[in-house]
C-alpha cells in the first residue's frame, strides 16, 4: 500500500487525540478526575477488543510481558499520570503543553544517542520551526512559564514517558499482531494505574456515568481515542517508524485549538493560524529531511 496512506492516518490519529483536551476537559468540569477518566477509557477499549482479539491472553515471552508492562507504563499510567498532575499543579498550562510537544524531538534523540538512528540537519531545522508553530499556537505570542519547577519536570517526564513508549513499540510490532498490541497496552496500563486510587480513592459513581454530559465524551475516548487511535498508531509506528510517525504529534494542539474554538469559544489569532502554518511546514521539512 502507498506509504502516503500511512502518513495520512498518522496525520489524523495524531489531529483526532489533539481533540482529547476538550473532552478531557467536559469530563473534569463534570467532577470524574484524569485517573478515572484514563481507566475508564482504557478498560472499555480492553473489554472490546478482548471479546473480538481474546484467543491469545498472554505473550510469547516473559521478555515480551515485561514489555508490555513497560508499554502500559509509559503509554498509559505514567504518562498520563504526569502530564496531568503536571497541570493541576501549575498555574501556567503553557509551560507543561510546550514541554509536552517536544516528544517528537527527545523519540529521535533517544534513537540517535543509543541506536544510530541518522538524522539530518534538515530534520533538526524542521523540528526548530514545528516547535516555533506549536509555540505560537498554545501561547498566542505570549509565553508565561510556570515557577514550580516540578512542573517542568513532570512534563519532561511524560514527553520523555512517550519517546520510550513509541521505542519499545517498535521492538514488539515485530513479534505481535497490532490487536493484541493494543489491548496489552490498555490492560498494562489499567492495572499499572490502580496503584493510584491508594491515594486518592475514585469519586466516579454509576450515576455520573449515565448523565450524557459524562457519557458521550467517555465514549468518544474509549471508542475513537483509545481503541481506534491506538490501533492505528501501531500500524503507523510500523510502517512509517518512530520518528516520522512522531512528527505528527506536532499536530495535536494545533488540533486542539480549532476544536476549543468550536465548542468551548475559545478565541483564535492570527499568530495561532501563523502557527499552523509554522507546524504543517515544520512538518514536511522534518519528514522529508530527516535522513
Amino acid at each position: 500500500m502507498n506509504q502516503w496512506f500511512y502518513h495520512a492516518l498518522g496525520l489524523i490519529t495524531a489531529c483526532i487525540w489533539g481533540t482529547t483536551f476538550v473532552a478531557s476537559k467536559l469530563l473534569l468540569l463534570a467532577g470524574l478526575n484524569p485517573a478515572e477518566i484514563m481507566c475508564i477509557r482504557f478498560i472499555i477499549a480492553w473489554v472490546i477488543l478482548l471479546c473480538f482479539t481474546g484467543r491469545q491472553l498472554w505473550c510469547r515471552t516473559l521478555r515480551d510481558e515485561i514489555l508490555f508492562v513497560i508499554l502500559g507504563i509509559t503509554g498509559g499510567s505514567w504518562y498520563f499520570f504526569s502530564e496531568n498532575t503536571a497541570l493541576q499543579i501549575g498555574t501556567a498550562t503553557q509551560t507543561v503543553a510546550l514541554i509536552v510537544c517536544t516528544t517528537p524531538v527527545v523519540s529521535a534523540l533517544l534513537l540517535h544517542w543509543f541506536w544510530g538512528e541518522k538524522l539530518s540537519r534538515g530534520f533538526f531545522f524542521g523540528s526548530l520551526v514545528a516547535l516555533t508553530g506549536v509555540v505560537l499556537v498554545v501561547s498566542n505570542g505570549v509565553i508565561v512559564f510556570d515557577d514550580n519547577p516540578w512542573v517542568a519536570i513532570l512534563a519532561a517526564s511524560a514527553s520523555l514517558s512517550w519517546a520510550v513508549y513509541s521505542i519499545v513499540l517498535r521492538d514488539v510490532e515485530r513479534r505481535y499482531h497490532s490487536a493484541f498490541i493494543t489491548r496489552k497496552v490498555f490492560f498494562w496500563g489499567f492495572v499499572t494505574m490502580l496503584p493510584y486510587f491508594l491515594w486518592r480513592p475514585p469519586t466516579l459513581t454509576f450515576s455520573m456515568l449515565l448523565n450524557p454530559d459524562v457519557l458521550w465524551p467517555i465514549a468518544y475516548l474509549a471508542f475513537i481515542c483509545s481503541l481506534g487511535c491506538f490501533f492505528v498508531w501501531n500500524i503507523v509506528v510500523r510502517r512509517l517508524g518512530v520518528v516520522v510517525s512522531g512528527n505528527y504529534l506536532y499536530f495535536n494542539p494545533v488540533t486542539a485549538m480549532i476544536v476549543a474554538a468550536v465548542i468551548l469559544a475559545e478565541p483564535v489569532t492570527l499568530l495561532g493560524v501563523l502557527g499552523c502554518v509554522l507546524v504543517i511546514g515544520g512538518v514536511w521539512l522534518c519528514n522529508t529531511l530527516y535522513k
